[in-house]
This record gives C-alpha cells, structure tokens and sequence, in this order.
C-alpha cells in the first residue's frame, strides 16, 4: 500500500474502527491511497506491464457531509479488497487515489484535473457532495476518463458529463417519481411542501419534485429553502409550508439540518409526514431530531439493519463489518459505492488493456456502455447497467422506502 501524506490532518475518523486517514497539505490537501480489488475471468491483456490499475476516488471527508461520503468510500474500499485477494483484474491489482474534495468546487475541477493528468487514473468514482459534482462533470469530460458517480442526485451530473460519467446513484428525477407514487398511494394525498437545503443537492430534488408534480398536473404546495450549515431556526419556513395546506414534507436536507425541520414542526404543534432519502438517513436527522425522527422516511437502495436475502449483499455486508467494525451508517452510500467499484472492475477486465491510457480510458468507456453484461450486486441484479443512451443504473424498480424506528433505520412495511 502506497500513501501520500501532507503536512496537516484534515480528518479525525467517526468512527473508531475506520481504518483509512486522509490528510491535507495546507494549500490543497491532496492525499493519496493505494488500496486493494475482483479478478475478471479475462485473458490477460496484451501489455505486458503488470503496474497496479489506478482508480480516483473524489470523496468530501471533511465538512457536514463527511460520514455519508466515508461510507461511499468504504464501500468502494471493500470492492478493492475483494479484487485484490483474488489476485486483481487480469493480474494487476487495483490502487485508489484518494483526494478530498472539501467540499469546494474549485477543489474538486483540480482534483479531476490531477486524476487525468497528473496520476493518469484509468477511472475514478466518487460524487457524494453535488455542488461539487457539478462543476467536476464537464470536466471529466474534457478530461475523458470514465467516472462513476456513486451518490450525487442531480441529473445534470450525469448529463453534461456525457459520456465519459456514469450513476449508480439516487438520480432526483427517477426518485421523486417515486416518491410521488408512494406518497400517493400510502398517504392519500399529493399536497405536498417541498423543504430543501440550498446546495446542488436540494436543489436537484426541489426542481425534480415539481417536475414530477407539474407533469400529472399539479403544483409544490410550497417550495423552501434554508442554509444546511447555518439555519437551526426553520419556524418561517416549516409555518409557510403548514399554512399552504400540505399534507406531506418532501425534505431534503442533509443530517442535522433535516432534524431542525422536525422541531420547528414540533414547535408549531404540526405533524404530517416526511419522506426524504439520503439526508434523512444520515444519523444527523435521528440525533438533532431525536423521537420526532420516529416514522420518518428516508428513500434508499439497500438496508443493512436486516437480514441481507442477496447472496452479493450477505458477503458484502460481512466483508464490510469486518474490517470496519461495524454496518455501514449510510446504507446507500455504502452500497452504490461498492457496486459501482465493481461494475468499472467489471468493465476494466473486459477493456482487454493495452497500456495506452487514452485508448485504454476509451475502451473501459466503450465496455460500461455495451457488451458489459450482467452484474449481480448488493442493490439487485443487473442485464446491462448502462448503455449508449442511458449511463443511469438505479431505476425506479432500484428503491427501498426505509423508516426510522426506535432509533434504527429498518425497511418500510409501505413499499
């Protein structure tokens, strides 16, 4: 294992039994980690070379996002290994390079810069914070090497990165389709509020919710914002939405933020159901909001508080505690991370390299979109994950309505 280290620690770890370190320089942070990866049952490809394959990883591991993108990182983390202790892809172990984000988007146009620049990565894999996803997909494309985008929900992350990015993510317009319906047919009502953080993350699911509502017809009982990292007191915004007469709060905020939504509800004397997705199943959410948390919904594409039915999900899960110690805390994170690891594992095999980056970047490309073939990962089971017209895995048929439940996030009896 290979590391660079820069002269400060940016990251003091959640959880104790994480067993990565990032570490910053002081002008920008960089750090590097080489890690382990599933052998392919390819012949070998016609280099000779036997240099680890090198795979980016864009991570947000300091700021309020932190532990949503750790677990996207631990779950691309246990991919490695797994690869690697069957001997790598054709041979050639796998190494990450990890850099963090900071959750800045200059930051994150340098990092992608240095992954096809400067590190000559094959592919790279990351996007949980999406305003910085954003600025970094159009130039991925100027970059052309394949990027996996694991959590970011806003369609454009995918779509002006065309066709170098792919998603094994939440995309918000698929997800407030499906929202809509569940709310339709389990709350009898489609008055709904539409309570958001101001990033590229709020933001992505406010515009794809009023789309979904606009195209049967409908309209946003309310539509507002607030400062995930500064607003506590959400009483303006919780009242304006109680006063347009919704029945359901569509929120999307991140962790503590969507906690300070529930007490402002509290406080008016206000309850009607929340349904939200990743921000509502960061612990953040549970922790500020504490038992006004209990029945709400954060929208997911797996859950590891039960019985894992999926043979890849049972030998992920147990891989994943293993060496973390514990179950992932962001259950989506974790699994769109690891299953969009091995989807480009699955990809780079198949690209047969020949050591000429630029054709090698084009092949992997070229193999995610067609003759890929089946996968069978922790989310479900896959024909063909992408192809030239569609690089968005997760489909409406890809979710899971999960519910908070003395303190645990289990799955929903409502589906």
């Amino acid at each position: 294992m290979r590391k660079t280290v820069g002269t400060k620690v940016m990251l003091v770890m959640l959880v104790a039994m994480m067993t990565w370190v990032l570490a910053a320089c002081g002008g920008g942070g960089n750090t590097k980690e080489t890690t382990a990866g599933t052998e392919s049952n390819k012949p070998a490809e016609t280099s000779a070379s036997k240099e680890p394959i090198l795979i980016g990883v864009s991570t947000e591991a300091t700021g309020d996002n932190a532990m949503n993108s750790i677990n996207l990182y631990q779950g691309v983390q246990v991919a490695v290994d797994q690869v690697n202790a069957k001997g790598g892809i054709n041979g050639r172990l796998v190494e990450l390079v990890v850099r963090d984000t900071e959750q800045n988007p200059t930051r994150g146009i340098s990092i992608i810069r240095d992954f096809g620049q400067k590190e000559k990565v094959h592919a790279a894999i990351g996007g949980f914070y999406s305003t910085v996803m954003l600025a970094q997909s159009p130039i991925i494309m100027e970059e052309k090497f394949p990027f996996m985008v694991a959590t970011s929900n806003v369609p454009a992350s995918v779509e002006s990165g065309m066709p170098w990015t792919f998603g094994v993510r939440m995309n918000a317009n698929i997800t407030a389709k499906y929202a809509l319906k569940f709310i339709e047919e389990h709350f009898g009502t489609n008055k709904i509020a539409i309570l958001h953080e101001n990033g590229g993350y709020g933001k992505g699911a406010a515009a794809a919710m009023t789309k979904a509502l606009e195209e049967a017809g409908l309209k946003p009982a309310a539509v507002e914002s607030f400062d995930n990292a500064k607003d506590k007191d959400m009483t303006a915004q919780v009242n304006h939405a109680k006063e347009a007469g919704a029945e359901v709060i569509y929120l999307f905020g991140q962790g503590a933020g969507n906690g300070y939504v529930m007490q402002a509800m509290d406080k008016l004397g206000w309850k009607v159901p929340i349904v939200g997705e990743n921000g509502m199943a960061n612990k953040g959410a549970q922790e500020v909001g504490k038992e006004l948390a209990e029945g709400t919904y954060a929208i997911q594409t797996a859950n590891f508080n039960v019985e894992q039915t999926r043979e890849p999900a049972k030998v992920f899960l147990e891989d994943f505690t293993t060496k973390f110690g514990h179950i992932p805390t962001t259950f989506a994170s974790a699994a769109q991370g690891y299953d969009g690891a091995m989807m480009l594992f699955q990809a780079i095999g198949a690209a047969e390299l020949t050591g000429d980056l630029k054709k090698d970047r084009e092949a992997i490309k070229n193999k995610l979109e067609t003759g890929f073939g089946a996968y069978s990962g922790v989310i479900k089971d896959w024909e063909q994950p992408f192809t030239t017209d569609n690089h968005d895995a997760i489909d409406i048929n890809s979710y899971l309505m999960c519910v908070w439940k003395d303190g645990k996030l289990i799955i929903s009896d409502k589906q």
